[in-house]
């Protein structure tokens, strides 16, 4: 446990009182906002800032990473939609009546920027009938914190959320089906096969709709993270996991970041993942997933890649940039990373209770935003895939990418992006 001087613990204690009648009012029954009141002086977690040996240690990648950053001040969605696919390289991958699912985030009822751009979603699905597609399914279910279904009840409905926060009328417009998890039976999930050493042992469950598709298209949110720090391509994939794999994540705490990591490379969504893609009108920063600051972009912004990799490393650059251009009321706490092992702990203890509790281990974030060692989630995610790129290359389009962020990124630790 760090110790606080006692400066540090007022100044603390005033911050975690200023936030406290914000975060109670933003969050739910459950999650940040939780018995908050109760809290005005607790004690600040380690963070945790060891490079990943493994990653260091992968040999660099023969060929850079490609990612791509459009800008667009009034350009329609759908034409970014389009513009996105086009950049990267089209849907050679799709046939005629392929099945896809797009995986978008949908944590809370909460609009945009808290959810996936509902615009987008459409576009997305309406760009994958006009290539071709047959079936096109849009999943997800909602966070603990709104909706259960666990082997004997069920609590909350991902499709009530989903009404609530424009998800489901996004789907319903384009045509497309739309599925929610916790309306499947707990038996209609399976358990997946792995070709690397992973850290779930025997408790991840994905829906078997995975089973039935021939592609997976991620469509995340761009936003900050209580716990994970950021809400991206990677996290978007939580979404899939039945209840007791969702305890299995949070409990481990100690491995939290390498699950996420290892979720999209088991073969059944690694086979099938062929693009991930941010568009976003606005940005949710400093707390996150469900409420914090609402940034607005000015227009459209995307962030896309073949590969998560080169996805999550822009989309989290972007991420931090943004975050240190705004301000807002919420500057005066943030979760993150301090503070994520108890948040992470109290999340665990109210939903899945004391069993859960019982085997409870620490959860250490890292640093946001450093170099790609130092991030647990990405560094694992390349270490396992055998990918360190040297550099990403960026494509940029639109007319409104400011000269900021383009120095920003330039700047970036290990020169990893090339404008």
């Amino acid at each position: 446990m760090t110790k606080l001087s006692r400066r540090k613990l007022l100044q603390r204690s005033a911050q975690l009182g200023l936030s406290a009648l914000a975060l109670s009012a933003a969050a739910g029954p459950i999650g940040l906002g939780a018995g908050f009141g109760a809290r005005l002086c607790g004690c600040a977690g380690p963070v945790r800032a060891v490079p990943n040996r493994a990653y260091e240690l992968t040999p660099p990648s023969p060929e850079p990473g490609r990612a791509w950053l459009g800008w667009y001040p009034s350009e329609p969605v759908a034409e970014v939609c389009e513009r996105a696919v086009a950049a990267l390289g089209g849907l050679p991958w799709l046939g005629h009546g392929d099945s896809v699912l797009i995986k978008v985030a949908s944590n809370s009822p909460n609009e945009h920027p808290a959810v996936t751009l509902p615009e987008a979603v459409q576009a997305m699905a309406r760009l994958l009938r006009a290539k071709g597609a047959g079936r096109v399914i849009v999943a997800d279910q909602a966070g603990v914190e709104h909706v259960r279904r666990t082997a004997t009840e069920r609590k909350g409905s991902t499709r009530e959320v989903m009404a609530q926060n424009g998800l489901q009328a996004a789907a319903q417009g384009a045509e497309a089906e739309l599925v929610c998890f916790d309306d499947l039976g707990y038996e209609d999930f399976f358990r997946p096969a792995a070709d690397f050493a992973h850290h779930w042992e025997d408790a991840l469950w994905l829906p078997k709709v995975l089973q039935e598709v021939d592609h997976v298209v991620y469509m995340p949110r761009l936003g900050s993270h209580g716990v994970a720090g950021a809400s991206l391509g990677a996290k978007i994939a939580v979404g899939f996991l039945r209840d007791d794999s969702r305890c299995h994540l949070h409990a481990r705490g100690d491995t939290f970041f390498e699950q996420i990591a290892e979720l999209s490379l088991f073969p059944a969504l690694r086979e099938k993942l062929r693009l991930t893609l941010t568009v976003a009108r606005s940005a949710l920063l400093k707390i996150g997933p469900d409420f914090g600051s609402t940034h607005d972009l000015g227009g459209v912004v995307a962030v896309g890649s073949a590969r998560l990799f080169d996805h999550e490393a822009l989309a989290t650059a972007l991420l931090c940039w943004l975050d240190a251009e705004d301000s807002s009321f919420f500057d005066v706490y943030r979760p993150y990373p301090e503070d994520a092992d108890f948040w992470n702990h109290t999340l665990t203890v109210q939903v899945w209770g004391s069993e859960a509790e019982a085997g409870y281990r620490r959860l250490t974030p890292y640093p946001l935003g450093r170099r790609v060692a130092l991030d647990r989630c990405l560094a694992h995610l390349g270490a396992l895939e055998r990918y360190r790129p040297s550099r990403i290359v960026v494509a940029q389009d639109g007319d409104g990418v400011p000269q900021d962020l383009r120095a920003y990124l330039r700047a970036q630790p290990d020169g990893l992006f090339a404008l």
